[in-house]
């Protein structure tokens, strides 16, 4: 079965008998149901984030701007309906960005990463969606959907090996997580997006109870390095995906 199928089933836009072929192709196929299930996660992320842009009261300056004027000409009603449509999306996201909302920070960065850590660093068949094997693909694929180029960090000598990576959604578009894994099992998750902003910041530690991250941005590229260890190893990980990751 196409993929577009499963995209289709996750967005509901399937006929009853359409939706029972991939209901059963789910309950036979675990790679496919575990698809599905990851696309319908990031939906939730996805529609937890922006289904509120709607609900925000118009600015008053465009609530003016929808008032009809005696002087102004007629014009034809399903082109007013669809100016005020636009005006009122235009309003809903101004007042989204202006609130501050939609940069990711530094700090946020961290937060997701010990949160992603914390969800696939456990999985033992599915941490990863491309394997590590395949890193000439996982690298464009993932640069190309956090919007910047970056290379896939090589931690060998560290005492890691790339387990693969993922495409996840962050509080403002998507994010890269890449995994590693040592010869005990320990793992490491990278996270890497996009802020919106070409700035260099100083290196931040963030811990949650064993978890530690370790985030930084330098120039486009945001960076968080999360996993459980103590506090000196961590720094000497991201001293060295720092080193690696721009190639």
């Amino acid at each position: 079965m196409d993929e577009w199928a499963l995209h289709a089933y996750v967005d509901g836009e399937l006929s009853r008998e359409q939706r029972a072929e991939v209901e059963a192709l789910l309950a036979r196929d675990p790679e496919a149901a575990r698809k599905v299930a990851d696309w319908k996660r990031q939906r939730e992320v996805l529609k937890s984030a922006f289904d509120g842009v709607l609900d925000e009261p118009v600015p008053p300056q465009l609530s003016t701007a929808l008032r009809p004027r005696a002087a102004r000409p007629r014009t034809s009603p399903w082109l007013a309906m669809a100016a005020a449509i636009l005006l009122l999306l235009c309003g809903g996201l101004a007042g989204w960005f202006l609130k501050g909302e939609a940069p990711v920070t530094v700090a946020d960065l961290g937060q997701q990463a010990l949160e992603a850590h914390s969800v696939f660093a456990v999985e033992v068949r599915h941490p990863v969606e491309v394997k590590g094997d395949d890193r000439e693909h996982l690298q464009a694929w993932l640069s190309k959907r956090v919007g910047t180029a970056f290379a896939v960090p090589d931690l060998t000598e560290e005492g890691y090996s790339l387990l693969g990576g993922r495409l996840l959604a962050a509080s403002n578009g998507p994010a890269a997580m890449l995994m590693y894994e040592d010869k005990q099992g320990q793992r490491l998750s990278v996270l890497l997006a996009t802020p919106g902003t070409d700035v260099e910041t100083a290196l931040k530690v963030e811990e949650q109870g064993k978890l530690i991250a370790c985030t930084w941005q330098d120039g486009k590229l945001a960076v968080a390095v999360a996993g459980e260890m103590a506090r000196d190893p961590m720094m000497v990980l991201a001293k060295a995906v720092y080193e690696k990751i721009e190639g």
